[in-house]
């Protein structure tokens, strides 16, 4: 397992660069953006890393996963350096597709790295506990950094961007430490081509997959409007003083290392339907009685729920998706879902910032509780009424 921990540390490290994110809203808004431009920037990055995403898997089963995510993490670092430098709305496009390709390289990657570690000694059934204890840590290090990052950013706002740069680098150069032989293919190129194009066709052709698409695309657009829209500037509207935010997003993290620790246990409960219903129904619900909220401990609390209930998701989707891959194809498999889901939201993504400049957070809320459940729902009944040759859930 001394391989596996120095994932783990990775994981830790890159929960720090939290310190730059956790007041990542307000820093746009401060250099003159709308949240339509901010909409944008985040389409941008989306669209961006789909394009990326199968080009990019395909690397990382032709040539390595560790290669990929250590090339991933060192581009994605850069990302914050560029943000704290050049910190105008053309700088910050660029930021955004770095951070795209940086993570594009990771998607995939990561998981199959860890199952292929897991693998060497005979511990894969572990898969899941594994990637919720990397997301607990993750969590465990943004906690601190949610506490330090807001009380830096009232002062010096760029150090945090620059502090979030270091750490990426470091966990990139951790991830290169660990020792693992990837067998290479003698013809690179014709590998490369060739995993990409089954690993497509076969996502492709998955119906339980594509319908994971449809559950991803509405708890994506749920999630990453909330945190790069909605969740700091509703605290401020609130009553939370700028420099305090950082203790709601550290109660955040909190309770998702609770919710991703116990995940795999509660998934091995109940069926893969039940627990998607479970990760769509409380952020939608949430999202309802945050639109109706004016009082701040209901606002706090529910949006603490909102969270728990994209912290069970993430292990046990990523557990789902994982049993309807092949293994030969898995990294090309997995980014060609991220792929489908990653450019569709990044085209909704100016939408939703373009309707809260017009009409505000309320009604976005709204509307976000009421997109989940119909979307997210339809992915669910498909999941449930097709098969699949590959599942372990037929």
């Amino acid at each position: 397992m001394r391989e596996i921990n120095k994932l783990y540390f990775s994981n830790f490290l890159q929960g720090f660069s939290t310190i730059a994110s956790v007041t990542f809203t307000l820093y746009f808004l401060s250099h003159g953006l709308t949240q339509y431009q901010i909409g944008l920037l985040f389409g941008i990055f989306m669209v961006s890393m789909a394009l990326f995403q199968i080009p990019t898997g395909g690397f990382a089963d032709s040539f390595g996963h560790k290669e990929s995510v250590v090339i991933g993490l060192i581009i994605h670092s850069l990302s914050f350096l560029i943000f704290a430098l050049f910190p105008h709305f053309l700088g910050f496009v660029i930021g955004m597709l770095l951070a795209a390709l940086g993570l594009a390289f990771q998607t995939g990657a990561y998981s199959s790295l860890m199952l292929n570690i897991l693998g060497k000694i005979d511990r894969k059934n572990e898969f899941e506990k594994v990637i919720g204890r990397c997301n607990s840590l993750f969590e465990t290090s943004a906690i601190s950094a949610c506490f330090i990052g807001p009380m830096i950013y009232k002062y010096y706002p760029r150090s945090t961007q620059v502090i979030a740069f270091l750490v990426m680098f470091l966990s990139g150069i951790v991830v290169c430490s660990v020792k693992w032989d990837f067998v290479k293919n003698e013809n690179f190129i014709h590998t490369y081509i060739l995993k990409i194009r089954k690993g497509t066709i076969l996502t492709i052709k998955n119906i339980r997959l594509l319908s994971l698409v449809v559950i991803g695309i509405a708890l994506t657009v749920s999630r990453m409007v909330m945190n790069q829209n909605i969740t700091q500037p509703y605290q401020i509207q609130i009553g939370i003083d700028v420099g305090n935010i950082g203790i709601v997003a550290a109660l955040v993290g909190i309770i998702t290392i609770l919710v991703s620790s116990a995940a795999y246990k509660i998934s091995k409960r109940v069926s893969p339907v039940s627990s998607i219903l479970l990760m769509l129904l409380v952020p939608a619900f949430s999202c309802f009685v945050l639109g109706v909220n004016n009082n701040l401990i209901i606002g706090v609390l529910f949006t603490l729920i909102f969270y728990s209930g994209h912290a069970y998701r993430d292990p046990v989707l990523s557990k789902i998706i994982n049993d309807e891959v092949t293994d030969t194809e898995r990294s090309t498999m997995v980014s060609t879902t991220v792929f489908l889901s990653s450019i569709i939201v990044g085209i909704l993504f100016p939408f939703w910032g373009k309707i809260i400049d017009i009409s505000g957070i309320r009604v976005v809320l709204y509307s976000l509780g009421v997109f989940t459940l119909i979307i997210g729902i339809s992915g669910s009944y498909l999941f449930y009424k097709s098969k699949s040759e590959n599942s372990v859930f037929k």
